[in-house]
């Protein structure tokens, strides 16, 4: 006598195998991948960057790295960061430009520039030795200051196409201080302006600054028509805090005893300029100066807006 339902109950007990195995391989593989989910089929997976020395990084590698020492939560976290990536102030590396030329690029500040648009720090900050020399105004004033002066429209343009590509486009502007009157005693000359590339000031080389009550006194007095040279220093100190790097190279107002500020340009010790333009006139008539770096890297000299120096610049990533 055949049972009826037989064939029913079979399949129904095959059927409740297969789910049985098909879960049991969900679960082995759950616990292979640790609970993250599979990617799709044919979906390229993401790598993490792999540390490498400074100078071995491709540009967008580089622009990563900073972006990551940017957006940590606290400066110890991003400096843990950079360190990992092998990258620190003092890093070093050779900087190839469009005209042919090849430049030092050197890592100057890490978390020390405000991003222009507000979103915070900057990851790293960089001095490229001088990319050219130039005038940094076609006429013999410093009125307007760094703000207004021919050489930092010529950065915004024609120097930042000497910059490979890649870096160019990863370059994040940040925000600058400087006595953009010109001859001036008053605090209030100091403004912002956002800058891709930028000169360095006086201050952001050299920390504080006294060259003015070095050499004058700090009590008005009849050699100096009664003048108070006090305000023109804090003045240019106004301008930015010292960079790291000058600050453990030992660089001050009147010392360079590593010779970090000893740049070439051509093969050729040059000096190159400060953005930080000279406050004070003697007789009227001579507001035409802006501070310069000498060529044998003493720290300060000043030099006619028309002259030819050597341009150090300064960028963010």
């Amino acid at each position: 006598m055949s049972r009826r339902g037989g064939g029913c109950l079979t399949a129904a007990a095959v059927a409740l195998s297969l789910v049985v195995l098909a879960l049991a391989a969900g679960l082995v593989c759950l616990v292979l991948t640790n609970g993250a989910p599979t990617a799709e089929v044919g979906a390229p997976l993401e790598e993490e960057l792999v540390p490498k020395a400074f100078d071995e990084y491709a540009w967008g590698e580089l622009s990563e790295v900073a972006a990551m020492i940017s957006s940590a939560p606290s400066d110890e976290e991003g400096r843990a960061i950079a360190e990992k990536y092998g990258v620190s102030v003092g890093s070093v590396r050779p900087l190839a430009l469009d005209d042919g030329r090849t430049c030092s690029l050197t890592v100057v500040g890490i978390r020390a520039d405000e991003r222009a648009d507000g979103s915070g720090v900057s990851g790293l900050t960089l001095m490229a030795s001088p990319i050219s020399v130039r005038a940094m105004n076609e006429e013999e004033t410093n009125a307007g200051g760094w703000e207004s002066s021919d050489l930092r429209s010529w950065l915004a343009a024609e120097g930042m196409g000497l910059l490979p590509g890649e870096l160019a486009e990863a370059i994040v502007p940040v925000r600058k201080l400087t006595n953009n009157v010109g001859v001036t005693s008053d605090a209030a000359s100091v403004t912002e302006t956002d800058d891709s590339l930028w000169l360095f000031s006086a201050s952001e080389v050299c920390g504080t600054v006294t060259w003015f009550t070095d050499e004058y006194g700090v009590e008005p007095n009849a050699h100096t028509g009664y003048v108070d040279f006090a305000p023109y220093d804090a003045l240019l100190n106004l301008e930015g805090e010292q960079y790291e790097y000058f600050s453990a190279a030992g660089v001050s107002a009147s010392s360079d005893p590593q010779g970090a500020l000893r740049l070439t340009y051509g093969g050729s010790e040059t000096s190159w300029w400060y953005r930080t333009a000279y406050p004070f006139t003697y007789v009227g008539g001579d507001e035409c100066y802006f501070y310069q770096v000498m060529a044998s890297g003493y720290p300060s000299t000043t030099g006619l807006a028309t002259s030819a120096s050597g341009v150090t610049v300064g960028f963010c990533l």
